[in-house]
C-alpha cells in the first residue's frame, strides 16, 4: 500500500503534473520494499496410489510455509524401461534443484524401484531427506534405501513436521 504524505507532495517540482508526482512517489515506495522471500523445492517420493495423501501432505506444509514448490515426478514407466535412462536424468536435475526431499512412506512404497533409486540418489547429493508415514501403521515396511542409511520413519505428526520443514527447507 501506497501512503500519500503531504509534505511529499507539495514539495514536488512546480509544474510537474499530479500523476508525475504520484508515480514518483511509488518508485520510492517500491525501491524501499523488500526483496521477494526465495522460493524452496521440496522434490517429493512417493508411489503413485497414495497421491491422495500426498495432496493432503502438501496442503498441510504450505500452510507452514507458503514458500515452497513442491516437485511431484510422479512414473508411471518401468525401472527397466528403454527410457528409464533419460527419466533418471531428468529426475536427477530435480533433485539436484530441490532445496530438500521428502519420503512419504504408504503401504506399498517399499516395492518401488524408482523410490528406492530416488532415495539413493538424494543421499548421494547430500540433500536432507525426511521419511513420513502416510498411514496409522505403526510399522509400514520401509524402502530398503531408508532401511539401509538408518533414517527415521516419521509419525503424521503435524507440529513434527511443522518444526522439520522450517528448520530445513531454507537449506
Amino acid at each position: 500500500m501506497i501512503e500519500i504524505i503531504d509534505s511529499e507532495v507539495s514539495s514536488s517540482k512546480a509544474g510537474t503534473s499530479e500523476m508525475e508526482r504520484l508515480e514518483e512517489m511509488a518508485r520510492r515506495q517500491i525501491r524501499k520494499a523488500r526483496p521477494l522471500e526465495p522460493r524452496r523445492r521440496v522434490f517429493l517420493i512417493f508411489r503413485v496410489g497414495d497421491q491422495d495423501q500426498v495432496h493432503d501432505f502438501c496442503g498441510m506444509a504450505k500452510e507452514i510455509d507458503r514458500h515452497l514448490d513442491f516437485i511431484d515426478f510422479s512414473l508411471k514407466v518401468h525401472f527397466k524401461n528403454e527410457n528409464a535412462k533419460y527419466v533418471r536424468h531428468c529426475i536427477s536435475k530435480r533433485i539436484e534443484a530441490s532445496s530438500m526431499v521428502v519420503v512419504l512412506v504408504g503401504k506399498t512404497t517399499h516395492d518401488c524401484e524408482w523410490v528406492d533409486w530416488e532415495i539413493r540418489e538424494s543421499l548421494k547429493m547430500d540433500k536432507f531427506l525426511m521419511a513420513l508415514r502416510l498411514s496409522d501403521d505403526a510399522s509400514p515396511r520401509m524402502p530398503n534405501a531408508l532401511r539401509e542409511h538408518r533414517i527415521k520413519l516419521l509419525p503424521w505428526n503435524r507440529n513434527e513436521i511443522q518444526q522439520i520443514i522450517r528448520k530445513n527447507a531454507e537449506k
